[in-house]
């Protein structure tokens, strides 16, 4: 939520074809916030160790959630990665591990 563009935010592990569990942001946008998957990562790199950059931005119109209004991660963990997943693997950006 730090970053100000978000009505709604979930940090959630995916299951990993390969390794441990990847991280995942699924979040819905404040009204009027025009922030990119892309934005995010780049602005996660400067306020993250690189150990908890996620894998996998996804923005989405609301998040699941149960009967006392808890956001369902394990919904979300379940679902994965979909066809509206942003993957930082599938784009051209490189960071520095520090």
């Amino acid at each position: 939520m730090g970053h100000g563009s978000f009505a709604d935010v979930a940090v959630h592990a995916v299951p990993s074809p390969l390794t441990e569990d990847d991280l995942k942001i699924t979040a819905t946008l404040a009204p009027g916030a025009t922030l990119t998957e892309e934005e995010l990562f780049r602005w996660c790199i400067d306020q993250l160790p690189y150990f908890a950059l996620p894998r996998y931005i996804e923005f989405r119109e609301e998040l699941p959630r149960s009967p006392v209004d808890r956001v369902l991660k394990r919904e979300l963990r379940d679902e994965g990665v979909t066809a509206n997943t942003w993957d930082v693997e599938a784009s051209d950006i490189t960071y520095e591990k520090r």
